[in-house]
């Protein structure tokens, strides 16, 4: 009896530690299940985070520490181009059902936490609140040489909201005219939401605009017109903390009774020669690129480079600006240097020229390597009948 009783025993035994035995086999299976869930697929898993340095759309550097996916236009438009991984330098896509013909465009950036939480729901709440907006440009005849920044001030739980009811397109940038960029809003668009960090801001509007005369993409900013900051870039400054989470900016503020001041000259350089070349201020061997991603002027085009003016103050350009040793060049040769008015072969790399804030100057080169190049001035005669470098105003009121 007492061996049957100690029979049973074990066998209630054995029965518990299988029991206990098969309960931790369902958790770890469980676990298994959830970690499986956690590793899912997510929507962004399929967008194209690769880099392209050797033929790509636009050369994207980010500065934050967020992943990001960017859209040509508003998200909703589903003009997916691709994505741009944390803190550093990217080469987007040049895909060929995005970018079919030269424009300039709205580049919409959302985080890719964002992208799969609303993209497939709600894409027009990534439209209302993006991580930013750039004013970029693709163009089809070269490839774009401009690198596009993110600041590292975007990101945040506070907001600065953008309400644009007027005709113009606006940048908001930090610290100065040419300071990190915190977004773009396009005319006619409301309640545009940009998440960034908390901290001191001075924000600097600066209206931009491509134009298709010129083929540059123009610039300009408001300025005050009396008092101590006469002449100065317009600035508003705030702080965004505990207390102060959202600041709101209307766009019609700024534009009335605006009073527009460029802070760039702008060269046109036609070429007739016998092969492409590119432009340089002076000895730099770095040649200068176009505010649309142009650099190399080939054979029978045209190209319209912006050149800034120098800074009188932090926030104030001059309105002219007086330089030499401009010059056209291959990479083997120096075809010629840029002069005042009269038409040249080589021309001289100490002459001076003096270029106006707001207007356009025209240069046509012609030649071949055995034979030599000309530079001829756009010119046109003064009304003491001199003949000077012809100076076209540029259109700021199509902006």
């Amino acid at each position: 009896m007492m061996l049957r009783k100690q029979f049973l025993a074990a066998l209630v035994l054995s029965a518990a530690a299988v029991m206990f035995m098969g309960c931790n086999l369902i958790g770890d299976d469980d676990e298994s299940k959830n970690d499986n869930n956690s590793s899912s697929s997510k929507l962004s898993d399929s967008v194209d985070f690769q880099s392209y340095p050797t033929n790509y759309s636009l050369h994207v550097k980010n500065n934050s520490s967020n992943k990001l996916i960017a859209f040509k236009g508003a998200p909703s438009q589903k003009q997916l181009i691709g994505g741009i991984p944390a803190s550093g330098d990217h080469y987007l896509k040049k895909d060929a059902s995005v970018f079919t013909t030269t424009t300039d465009f709205m580049l919409y950036v959302v985080t890719e936490d964002d992208y799969n939480t609303y993209y497939a729901s709600s894409p027009e709440t990534l439209d209302a609140s993006p991580y930013t907006i750039l004013y970029a440009f693709y163009n089809t005849a070269t490839t774009n040489e401009q690198t596009y920044e993110i600041s590292s001030k975007l990101g945040g739980a506070y907001q600065i909201v953008i309400n644009n009811g007027t005709s113009y397109n606006v940048e908001l940038r930090n610290m100065g005219p040419t300071g990190d960029i915190i977004g773009y809003s396009g005319s006619q668009t409301y309640e545009k939401a940009f998440h960034v960090t908390e901290g001191e801001y001075m924000i600097f509007p600066v209206f931009r605009k491509y134009d298709r005369n010129t083929g540059e993409i123009i610039s300009t900013y408001p300025t005050y017109a009396t008092g101590n900051l006469a002449g100065e870039a317009k600035s508003y400054e705030f702080s965004l903390d505990t207390s102060t989470k959202t600041r709101q900016f209307n766009v019609r503020d700024w534009a009335t009774g605006i009073n527009f001041t460029p802070s760039a000259t702008y060269i046109k350089i036609i070429n007739n020669a016998d092969q492409g070349i590119q432009f340089f201020t002076g000895a730099d061997t770095t040649p200068v690129v176009t505010s649309t991603g142009g650099k190399r002027i080939n054979t029978s085009s045209s190209l319209v480079f912006a050149i800034n003016m120098d800074k009188l103050t932090s926030n104030k350009y001059e309105s002219e600006r007086i330089v030499s040793g401009y010059r056209v060049a291959t990479n083997r040769l120096t075809c010629g240097y840029l002069a005042g008015s009269e038409t040249t072969d080589t021309g001289s790399s100490t002459a001076t020229v003096t270029y106006k804030a707001g207007y356009l100057y025209t240069y046509t080169i012609s030649g071949d390597a055995e034979s030599g190049y000309k530079i001829t001035p756009l010119t046109e005669t003064d009304s003491d009948g001199n003949t000077i470098l012809k100076a076209q105003e540029i259109d700021w009121s199509s902006i």
